[in-house]
């Protein structure tokens, strides 16, 4: 289980983490390009700024990545992956049942335990599940993450490979602002994770690029992945902000952010109020700018 509180996590373990996704772009050639990061470690390069600067982020264990479908198609892309992943030291993940997955991978670097979860968008299934293989590689359907291919920036990334075989740079491709808020929206909705809201809240809060991302956000709302990134907003605007009913600070949104990065004690009160009221207003802000006259 994922640690509930900010102070359960470690700041090496991402460190870590962006080791183990270099080393493994560095060995998939020409489809490399194939794979965009999403998840916990994504905003660690759509934050630029660093502390004391910005407050710090929770960081993470995980890597997740979308890989495009013809990956998972194409045999000789298929082997190249997974032969790599063997070759690294990457063993298949677990399920709560102790059962083996192939969409999950793990490996140890040092005292941590690293997981590489790959992720697709299959068209014709509309539920977060597993996509059917025959080999040991597969993905997980996650509904709408092929934005990221269409919603993404570029960094270049240097650091120590996994199993000391020299320093690397790479270039990675991860979400951006409109596709990581709208995975994430989604992802607070289905699994009410405090994780998933402290992500979220913490780029919109400190993503230097803000005007760009609010034109990439009505560029969105105007091509092909529309319908998605309006229910991203419809579901922020229900968990984040003021209805008829109740003020957007008591709501799940601030209060999972509020509660992750402060904790639960009695003593904590009023600090967590004030988050969640910072958090809310954040959200608030972002729906505000993107949405404009279309009405927020």
């Amino acid at each position: 289980m994922k640690p509930q509180t900010l102070d359960g996590y470690q700041a090496g373990f991402t460190g870590d983490c962006e080791r183990m996704l270099v080393t493994l772009l560095r060995g998939l050639g020409p489809w490399k390009d194939s794979i965009v990061l999403v998840g916990g470690l994504t905003p660690r390069y759509l934050v630029k700024a660093r502390p004391p600067d910005v407050p710090e982020h929770a960081g993470t264990q995980d890597v997740d990545v979308v890989v495009a479908l013809q990956v998972l198609a194409d045999v000789e892309a298929y082997h190249t992956l997974e032969d790599n992943l063997k070759k690294l030291g990457f063993v298949r993940g677990t399920n709560a049942q102790a059962k083996p997955i192939n969409w999950r991978w793990e490996v140890r670097a040092g005292n941590a335990l690293l997981r590489l979860e790959f992720l697709a968008d299959m068209p014709d299934m509309k539920r977060v599940e597993p996509l059917p293989t025959d080999g040991n590689l597969s993905a997980l359907n996650v509904p709408h993450s092929s934005i990221v291919f269409d919603h993404h920036l570029e960094v270049e990334i240097t650091a120590e490979s996994l199993g000391g075989n020299g320093v690397i740079t790479e270039k990675i491709r991860h979400a951006d602002l409109v596709a990581f808020t709208t995975l994430k929206a989604f992802a607070f909705a289905q699994r009410w994770a405090r994780k998933d809201a402290h992500d979220l809240v913490y780029c919109i809060e400190h993503c230097q690029a803000k005007e760009e991302a609010v034109r990439g956000f009505r560029r969105a709302l105007d091509g092909k992945h529309a319908p998605a990134v309006h229910e991203a907003l419809r579901l922020l605007r229900q968990h984040f902000l003021d209805d008829e009913r109740t003020a957007g600070h008591l709501k799940d949104g601030p209060v999972a952010v509020a509660k992750f990065e402060l904790g639960e004690l009695d003593q904590d009160v009023e600090a967590r109020a004030l988050r969640q009221r910072e958090a809310s207003f954040a959200v608030e802000a972002l729906l505000r700018d993107v949405l404009g006259e279309r009405g927020a």
